[in-house]
């Protein structure tokens, strides 16, 4: 058995491998869509198949350690993982790859909730690294998960998947290790079964807290669909661009800065972090709208920075200002709600816009949507300013 402190370290690293894993596709989706002939439209499936399966992982086991333990849990969990990195190297067909993105999904939906909570259980009582590693480390694995698999894009071609998702697949397993070495940092209750029943639950404290931040926390993950799930499709259609590399950096920018923005911001006081996000987003996704309609991807970088920071500002103030106000019973559940929020923004838009795109055209559909996410983040700056005034 490992000491609480090497745990605390290796459930760390677990969680951004577990999102390098789920990030890696993004560079890819665009050169299977080629290999294999499918339309935008099964395009933003793919992508969006794994948001989905995500989400109902949340809905429906989000508090299962709660009740079993975190340990039982992100085992069973990680394994699933591992199964999918499998499904994924050498995929016949788009059919495999959306049946790998499911699984992947199931299992990150699930090992999520329960890693947030045992990071904030390992931590010392009161501390701030338990929140802001648990915001920081999923975004920081999405955006690095990105660049990876650009790279190995631009190394392998339509062969990047065998070598890139076998290494994955080790990563996999020695997450289960430590997982498996690891102390159990709660106790177990009652009511497994019952918790299956898909449902969000926020302790009744939490809740104007929670509805408070879901303006900011929407039109941020939305930004994320935007830079996940599309971007290599802008570079390519939009911006005439084709480079493997560029695909995987450019998706890789709103999950890195949104991890830095996590860990650079995390002293930041909660209601100040929330105003710094809706406000950040607010400007930064106007810079994409500018860089779209202009054409020019180094303003959309730009922009993807000025969000990425100031949303990880409000990602890890939201995790800090939940802690207290969430029992420790229903701590797994209380953050596996925002992470229900989020994914909902993230592939609810990605569906929507991939049919539009089939009728409206790729640049009316990414202009609409990026200036819908400007309004939205200006909404959370207001709401957030009304409330920081209200509890002076």
């Amino acid at each position: 058995m490992i000491s609480r402190r090497v745990a605390f370290v290796g459930f760390s690293l677990s969680l951004v491998a577990v999102y390098l894993s789920s990030g890696a596709p993004t560079p890819l989706l665009v050169v299977w869509q080629q290999e294999f002939g499918f339309p935008d439209s099964l395009l933003t499936l793919a992508f969006a198949s794994y948001a989905f399966s995500f989400l109902v992982a949340l809905l429906v086991g989000g508090s299962l350690s709660d009740h079993l333990g975190r340990k039982p849990v992100i085992l069973a969990s990680l394994t699933v993982g591992a199964v999918s990195m499998l499904l994924f190297v050498g995929a016949p067909g788009v059919d495999w790859i959306v049946v790998a993105r499911t699984l992947q999904g199931l299992a990150t939906g699930v090992v999520t909730a329960a890693y947030t909570a045992a990071l904030v259980e390992l931590g010392k009582p009161g501390s701030r690294t338990g929140p802001v590693i648990a915001a920081a480390a999923p975004v920081f694995g999405l955006g690095v998960g990105a660049l990876v698999g650009g790279i190995a894009v631009e190394l392998w071609g339509v062969d990047a998947d065998v070598p890139l998702f076998a290494a994955f697949t080790v990563l996999m397993v020695l997450a289960i290790v430590v997982a498996f070495i690891a102390p159990e940092t709660t106790t177990r209750v009652p009511g497994a079964l019952a918790s299956l029943i898909p449902n969000v639950r926020v302790p009744r404290p939490a809740r104007p807290f929670f509805f408070g931040v879901l303006p900011v926390l929407v039109a941020a993950w939305m930004a994320g669909s935007v830079f996940l799930g599309l971007s290599p499709t802008i570079i390519q259609e939009i911006l005439g661009i084709r480079s493997g590399f560029l695909n995987g950096f450019t998706a890789s920018i709103h999950a890195l800065t949104v991890a830095i923005g996590s860990v650079a911001f995390g002293r930041l006081r909660v209601r100040f972090a929330l105003r710094v996000g809706g406000a950040g987003v607010t400007v930064g996704v106007g810079l994409i709208v500018v860089g779209v309609w202009l054409h020019a991807l180094p303003v959309v970088w730009v922009g993807g920075v000025v969000e990425g920071l100031a949303f990880g500002a409000a990602f890890g103030a939201i995790f800090r200002g939940l802690e207290p106000l969430a029992p420790e019973h229903e701590r797994a559940a209380t953050f596996a709600a925002v992470y229900v929020a989020a994914y909902l923004a993230l592939g609810v838009p990605a569906v929507i816009a991939g049919q539009l795109i089939e009728m409206l055209g790729l640049l009316p559909v990414i202009l609409g949507w990026t200036s819908f996410i400007v309004l939205l983040a200006a909404v959370g700056f207001v709401v957030q300013s009304r409330q920081a005034a209200t509890e002076r």
